[in-house]
Parts: structure tokens; sequence; C-alpha cells
């Protein structure tokens, strides 16, 4: 019987890495969206899109600082 190999885990800091990708991703289409919008109610909401996006990638950036990694 043969076992599936089973992929390597990520260490902490290819986490963050992908974590910080994502994020920017994130906070690229947030803006995208609200640069898009012309509705005051739809603005409002896409502007708390934007800030909580970008809230997650600084928090982020800030973890990868004080780990010493290179972004």
């Amino acid at each position: 019987m043969k076992f599936k190999q089973m992929p390597p885990a990520y260490s902490e800091d290819e986490l963050l890495y992908k974590s910080i990708k994502t994020a920017r991703s994130e906070l690229d289409q947030a803006v995208s969206v609200f640069n898009e919008l012309t509705d005051n109610t739809a603005i409002d909401y896409a502007s708390y899109y934007v800030l909580a996006a970008r809230t997650k990638y600084s928090y982020l950036l800030k973890l990868a600082k004080e780990r010493n990694l290179s972004i």
C-alpha cells in the first residue's frame, strides 16, 4: 500500500509572506471598487472596506518587520 506524500508544511515566515500577498490583493481590489462607485451609500461601505484592508495589510507588514523579513 502506497501513501500519498504530503506537501511540506509551510513555515510561519512563508505563511506570513502569503498573507501579505493576499492582503495586498484585497487592498488593491477594495481601492478599485471604491474608485468606481457613484452611490453615496456604496461609497460609505467601500470606504470602510478600504480602511479594513489597509489596516490588515499594515498589521501584516508590521509583523514582517518585527521578524526582520524583507518584503
